[in-house]
């Protein structure tokens, strides 16, 4: 059975040896944008630019033929219960015919010939064990043909990421017959003889694979697969270990073949073209039809700018703007707020009426609201009369309701005074601690006149006099 294993394994290899070069594209387009900007590479198929979008596929190859050889193996890579310890990996030979549908969709139909051998060589387990004791120690099947019809799904040919993929995957599925001749050798024998005695046996199966397919040229792909072949019966090899109603036989194939695509040697396969580089190359046609027409008109109109203002100079209402300067449609400088000085040069870009004439930067001087003239002539000297002292007791700082209502008062009369400003006088004594509960209460009285009467703190200054006066009171005067 580990012999069995690694013959598996190989097969699988030789399938995957060539898998590494999936990511290898062929990246090749040509993009060309107007004014003869090109950044090119090269596609591999001229018919691909002349295609547009849904035009069909009468444009493609669609139709191949293939052959290829192989090893024939009488077990399967996903394993399962076999007949024989050893199965024995042949030589096989095959053919193809294939008709592309979609990007997608394939119909092919598929044939196969070689012998499929096995034997009773290995023990039951890998480990060891003992030589299997079943009544047939050997077969040898001339498979003379498995023929099957099925459908085959492509994929990775529409890329993003480069015009075209030279390798698309595959995966087949689909149903046969095949037809053999068994040669068997009982225990306690070495001659081969036939199983049964009377004729080929032809039995239904079904195939599944997967493969790679190789673009080589226009023409002709390399195709590395692999399939592996379930029978309907348990007569392929000749024995039968359990009831054929549990055990099935089956075979595997591992090949490496060649496919002709056939078709105007001009077109592209449809298996391999990708319609996202289809629809690059349309629109890039597009493109540049428009740019010749627009290269034609304007060699008609003989368009010049010579002051690269993006209007004619034809149509340039002031052909020497200078550079960087936006423009209107008639190639004037554009000045919005209309002082005279450019948009590109001034420094005030919306200037009022009355603030103009401007200076050479676009800067206005406006005159000062009447308010302003107001407040900064003033109304006299300031006159708040006479302002209440808020007392305090002990060490308190916090303002209470009595000074509350002084100091709305206070309030009051400093907002009907626009002019005024007052300052809140403490007369602490020379002690550090006195000081400070000056500037507690100072600083208490300042921030509710600022926070629940309106005053702005500007228009109040604090001063702790030492000495100067009752230690708890607080006086208030103008200015």
């Amino acid at each position: 059975m580990y012999n069995t294993k690694i013959k598996n394994l190989v097969l699988i290899a030789i399938f995957m040896a060539f898998s590494v070069s999936t990511l290898a594209q062929d990246d090749s387009a040509t993009i060309t944008t107007g004014n003869n900007n090109t950044a090119t590479t090269t596609m591999n198929s001229t018919a691909t630019t002349s295609l547009t979008p849904f035009s069909g596929s009468k444009g493609f190859r669609k139709f191949s033929i293939g052959i290829n050889a192989g090893a024939l193996n009488p077990a399967v890579a996903i394993g399962g219960s076999n007949d024989f310890t050893n199965p024995q990996t042949t030589l096989g030979y095959g053919a193809n015919i294939k008709y592309q549908l979609t990007h997608y969709l394939a119909l092919q139909a598929d044939f196969v010939r070689g012998n499929l051998k096995g034997n009773q060589d290995d023990p039951l387990w890998e480990d060891g064990g003992p030589q299997p004791n079943r009544p047939v120690t050997e077969f040898d099947t001339e498979l003379h043909y498995a023929i099957s019809g099925g459908g085959v799904f492509t994929f990775g040919n529409i890329n993003w990421l480069s015009a075209r993929s030279r390798i698309v995957p595959y995966i087949s599925a689909g149903a046969g017959l095949a037809q053999y001749d068994v040669r068997i050798v009982p225990r306690g024998s070495s001659q081969l003889v036939d199983f049964p005695a009377n004729s080929p046996i032809t039995e239904f199966f079904v195939p599944v694979g997967l493969g790679l397919k190789f673009r080589l040229s226009n023409a002709l792909n390399l195709d590395l697969g692999y399939r592996m072949n379930f029978t309907d019966g348990d007569n392929l090899d000749g024995a039968r270990i359990l009831p054929a109603s549990y055990h099935k036989d089956k075979f595997q194939y591992g090949f490496l073949g060649l496919e002709f695509a056939f078709g105007n040697k001009a077109n592209e396969q449809l298996m391999f073209h990708n319609p996202a580089a289809q629809l690059n190359n349309h629109i890039k046609t597009q493109i540049d039809r428009l740019q010749t027409q627009i290269d034609t008109l304007n060699a008609r109109l003989s368009v010049v700018d010579t002051d690269g203002d993006g209007v004619a100079d034809q149509f340039d209402k002031e052909p020497g703007t200078p550079s960087g300067c936006p423009v209107d449609f008639r190639g004037v400088t554009r000045d919005t707020d209309g002082d005279g000085v450019p948009d590109c040069n001034d420094k005030q870009l919306i200037t009022p009426t009355e603030c103009q004439p401007v200076n050479a930067e676009g800067v206005g001087t406006c005159p000062p609201p009447p308010c302003c003239d107001s407040l900064r002539m003033g109304t006299g000297a300031c006159d708040l009369g006479d302002l209440p002292s808020i007392s305090f007791r002990g060490s308190a700082s916090g303002v209470n309701s009595d000074a509350r209502l002084m100091l709305a008062t206070v309030a009051s009369k400093v907002k009907s005074s626009a002019n005024c400003t007052i300052t809140i006088t403490g007369y602490p004594a020379a002690s550090k601690a006195s000081q400070a509960l000056c500037n507690r209460r100072l600083e208490a009285v300042k921030n509710h006149l600022v926070e629940n009467e309106g005053i702005s703190s500007d228009r109040i200054t604090t001063n702790c006099e030492v000495g100067g006066g009752d230690a708890n009171t607080v006086d208030i005067r103008g200015n």
